[in-house]
């Protein structure tokens, strides 16, 4: 059985996760630390994520969405919503708070707001968590995961992704070339050796027989 926290204990971790000059992995520590069972602290947590923003501001908003039933974390959660840096995380904390009120915001914000296919499934699965119905429909055509799950974006498996055309088009030149070319050695010569030949009738570099003409 784990030890009970103590307000100091806990008190003492809120302000190691909020330190940004403190390593990563100790304020990590500290978040898990203020997952639970730090009811105790909720209101001086509130307190201090009044004047936060970015990644730590984001960090104990997500603490808070696991002490339920605040109507000011509620607020928090949608504020965050509403920034839009990072709406699917927010769509799921929402959905996962169980404040009903969330299901007109979280439909409200998805006729102001254009989400992409995955922040449009994280805010339905959202208000259906909710106990919501959620009928609205989008457009997701071009969206690039949409298309890539639905298979919609079809790969010719038959050549290869880095093929390059141009190197087809001289291919097919070469077919319809005319001019020979000596085994073994590369070169080739329309209609037998010229004087200029490179090759030299017998091929004493290359090893291949002399042209015959």
């Amino acid at each position: 059985m784990s030890e009970e926290k103590n307000r100091e204990e806990m008190l003492s971790m809120l302000d190691v996760m909020l330190d940004e000059d403190k390593p990563y992995a100790q304020r990590l520590e500290a978040y898990e630390y203020l997952l639970e069972d730090c009811d105790e602290i909720v209101d001086e947590m509130l307190a201090r994520s009044y004047s936060l923003e970015g990644d730590t501001g984001k960090m104990l908003i997500e603490v808070l969405a696991c002490y339920k039933g605040n109507k000011a974390i509620f607020m928090g959660l949608v504020g965050y919503l509403y920034k839009g840096d990072d709406v699917a995380l927010f769509a799921r904390l929402i959905g996962s708070y169980g404040d009903p009120g969330g299901i007109e915001v979280l439909k409200a914000f998805c006729n102001e707001y254009e989400p992409n296919y995955n922040e449009f499934m994280e805010l339905r699965n959202a208000i259906e968590e909710l106990g919501g119905d959620f009928d609205m429909k989008e457009d997701f055509d071009d969206d690039p995961l949409y298309r890539y799950l639905k298979g919609l974006d079809e790969v010719d498996d038959r050549k290869s992704p880095f093929f390059d055309d141009g190197a087809e088009e001289e291919e097919d030149d070469a077919d319809d070339c005319h001019c020979w070319e000596h085994d073994g050695c590369g070169c080739h010569c329309d209609d037998g050796c010229e004087d200029d030949c490179e090759c030299g009738g017998h091929h004493e570099h290359c090893g291949c027989h002399p042209h015959e003409k």
